[in-house]
Order: C-alpha cells, then sequence, then structure tokens
C-alpha cells in the first residue's frame, strides 16, 4: 500500500495495519505467534535442562545409571558435552524466538529440537524416565513451532 492509498484509507476511517521500519507488516501478533513463544519459552526451558544435564554428567558421573561408564559406548564425559552443547544451542534458538520469530528461528529451532530428540533417546536408558518426559516436550515444541508455520509465510 503505497502512502497516498495509506492516507486515504485512513481518512475513512479504516485503521491501517501497524508497519515495520523495512515497510512490512509487523508479525508479532495473533495465535500464531502466541504457539512459537509458546515454543521458544519450552525451548529456552529445554535448553537450560540439557545444560544442567551435562554438567550433571560431568561433575557427578555417579549419578547416571551406565554400563561401565559409557552410555552407548560414549564416555560418560563426552556425552555431558553433548548435551552442554545442545543444550546451549536450544536455549540460544529458543530467546530468539521470543522476540518476533524470525523464519530462520523456527526451521533451526525444529533441527535442533529434532536433534535433541536423538540425543534423548540415546540417552533413555541412562536415565529414562527423565529421556521420556523431555521427548514429549520435544514433541510438543515440533508442534508449537510447525502448527502456525503457513499462516506466518503468507503474510
Amino acid at each position: 500500500m503505497s502512502e497516498q492509498q495509506t492516507r486515504t484509507a485512513e481518512g475513512r476511517g479504516a485503521v491501517p495495519k501497524p508497519r515495520s521500519q523495512y515497510g512490512g507488516a509487523i508479525q508479532g501478533s495473533g495465535a500464531g505467534m502466541d504457539w512459537v513463544r509458546f515454543g521458544g519459552v519450552m525451548m529456552a526451558v529445554l535448553g537450560g535442562f540439557g545444560v544442567i544435564e551435562g554438567l550433571a554428567a560431568l561433575f557427578s558421573p555417579t549419578y547416571f545409571v551406565s554400563v561401565g561408564g559409557a552410555v552407548l559406548a560414549v564416555d560418560l564425559a563426552a556425552w555431558g558435552f553433548v548435551h552442554i552443547i545442545m543444550g546451549a544451542l536450544v536455549l540460544a534458538t529458543g530467546l530468539s524466538l521470543l522476540g518476533n520469530a524470525p523464519g530462520w528461528a523456527r526451521a533451526v529451532g525444529v533441527g535442533l529440537v529434532a536433534v535433541n530428540m536423538i540425543v534423548q533417546l540415546a540417552w533413555l536408558p541412562a536415565f529414562p524416565i527423565w529421556s521420556i518426559l523431555l521427548l514429549v516436550i520435544d514433541v510438543l515444541i515440533i508442534y508449537a513451532l510447525i502448527a502456525t508455520w503457513s499462516a506466518q509465510t503468507e503474510r
């Protein structure tokens, strides 16, 4: 809509859509963004839990059930670092989704959460109840990020 059309529409009583500084409509409202923000908050929480889980694996290796100090042929220290790195990436992406949720953050979020699901499946023998709970949360996050994707890209 050009400036003249906007002024004409305002003069007729129509309320113009909020515009960003780049000329596009602001996408920070609506039920779709609520789901994305929910997914972002859950990703931030999940990432924080991942970092804590990794630190627990590093500093308290007897806390987790393992066979010979290994989880799936990877020693517990390496597995702890995997959790710390994945947790930090998920946390950072989740925090980036709390703003206007750029498209790249949603795509990266879905990818990281999918990888996190695989990590949790591999972690299942060491801590089964916690891993199953986090797998359910991962599925919920992926749903929150994907459910309204087409509605957001049509704007």
